[in-house]
């Protein structure tokens, strides 16, 4: 079923996204007075046509990983009257032909607006950003990070979420080697006011690349609640269920030592891969004992030294969530509609500014091209937020909106910007770009996009099956 739903999802966002984009050329081209002779959900074979009163026919195809709109272009029409003529594409002035290439990207933009605005109309609650123990020689425990500290400040600005804190620590680190962050002591959750903030100076390592594996890298990890230790989900074919543990046992000792809080169980668990452990558990007004064997899984951290390869307990359980617990770590905004709205507008600035930063980072080779993903990852990206809520789908379809958009952008042969850049040469020069160097050009664009597919769809596979 997970499979099944994450293809469903992968299908919704792909449709969305792509109809949008296509609709956008659409609106633009019929406000122009050109004539569409095609919109075309997918690519392939024809599965289902419709042809319209004006003359555009609507077709679904066989592989629903795109779309089209073939707009009337007398260089491919052959011989037309005056009428026909003055309704295709190219005979349109280059103005208009600016607006009709950059519809598609800015309507991807306007829906990223608009997803962004229904997420915050409705409310977010999210984690505050309090970290858990760095890893032993990271760099955020070289810095001075403890367990428990609240990031308040990046570089100066304020942060109030685990998201924002990330956003901040990208956006830094994608210009600058050193990253200043102040952070406050907290006790269950709660900030200590008897503990004065400290400014810390956390040092990204030689060779590290810019990209999403780099909180952990960075030693970086999200707080968990100060849950009590009792058994809230068993993951089916685990440790814990091979032990024999149950939801609701609570853990009183492990290897004699008396257990308090579920951060310790959690702390004997990783300390411990393929060893058993003696656990003594408070289940039904009885005291059971019963020998737990986590699992060894292998996780990558870097120190000073370099990357360094861990290997790490799991039993596959999780704790009993305490709402009371839970409130102390998350954080709680709400939204009028016109800040709402300033708010998606804000977002969609940010994430595609940043996008295009990447791009640029991986040009000169301080991000890793592993940050390219293909349609696997994109497609388990869908299933997993679908199945997390309408918060989390709306807003991956935001970003994935957002990045078809800054994509669609860039000044390639075959996308939209390649066709921009045709059109600011001919206000240039004065002259259409001749279709012999376009021609060349769309060959060079092939291979291109083809050598970038190839890449994501490879970073696809080593994430699959884990490479």
């Amino acid at each position: 079923m997970t499979v099944i739903s994450s293809l469903l999802a992968f299908v919704v966002a792909i449709g969305l996204l792509v109809t949008v984009h296509e609709l956008g050329h659409y609106l633009v081209m019929r406000w122009c007075g050109v004539r569409v002779l095609r919109f075309a959900f997918g690519f392939g074979k024809v599965l289902w046509s419709r042809q319209s009163r004006s003359g555009t026919e609507w077709a679904i195809c066989l592989w629903p990983l795109g779309g089209y709109v073939k707009p009337l272009d007398t260089r491919e029409a052959g011989h037309l009257d005056l009428n026909a003529r003055a309704v295709a594409f190219d005979t349109q002035s280059v103005g208009k032909r600016i607006a009709m290439v950059a519809a598609g990207p800015v309507a991807n933009f306007l829906l990223a607006i608009l997803l962004y605005w229904i997420v915050f109309l409705n409310g977010t609650t999210e984690w505050r950003p309090i970290v858990a123990q760095p890893s032993l020689g990271s760099p955020a425990a070289v810095a001075g990070v403890q367990a428990g500290d609240l990031v308040t400040r990046v570089d100066g600005d304020p942060v109030e979420t685990w998201m924002t804190f990330q956003w901040r620590l990208l956006q830094a680190f994608s210009s600058e080697r050193e990253v200043s962050i102040a952070v406050a002591a907290t006790r269950q959750g709660m900030p200590d006011h008897d503990t004065p903030d400290r400014g810390l100076l956390i040092r990204i390592p030689e060779g590290l690349s810019i990209g999403p594996e780099l909180m952990p890298a960075l030693g970086l990890r999200l707080a968990s609640p100060d849950f009590a230790p009792v058994v809230g989900t068993i993951q089916t074919d685990s440790a814990a269920g091979v032990a024999g543990l149950r939801v609701g046992d609570r853990v009183e000792k492990i290897d004699g030592q008396p257990i308090t809080h579920w951060a310790e169980v959690v702390e004997q668990i990783r300390a411990h891969p393929g060893k058993s452990l003696q656990l003594q558990v408070y289940r039904e007004g009885q005291v059971v004992s019963l020998t737990l064997t986590p699992r060894a899984v292998d996780e990558s951290a870097r120190s000073e030294g370099g990357a360094v390869i861990r290997t790490i307990g799991r039993a596959g359980i999780g704790p009993l969530q305490d709402p009371a617990v839970l409130d102390r770590y998350r954080i709680r905004h709400e939204w009028g509609p016109l800040e709402a709205l300033r708010a998606g507008v804000f977002e969609t600035y940010e994430k595609s500014r940043f996008s295009l930063v990447m791009l640029g980072q991986m040009l000169v080779g301080r991000a890793s091209l592993e940050n390219l993903s293909g349609p696997v990852t994109i497609a388990t990206a869908a299933g997993q937020t679908a199945r997390m809520g309408a918060e989390s789908f709306l807003r991956f379809l935001a970003i994935v909106s957002l990045s078809l958009g800054v994509i669609n952008l860039l000044p390639l042969p075959l996308l939209d910007g390649g066709h921009l850049m045709y059109y600011l040469v001919e206000i240039l020069t004065g002259k259409p770009v001749s279709a012999e160097r376009q021609a060349l050009l769309q060959r060079f664009g092939v291979v291109l996009l083809g050598t970038l597919m190839f890449i994501a769809l490879f970073n696809d596979l080593q994430r699959l099956f884990n490479w």
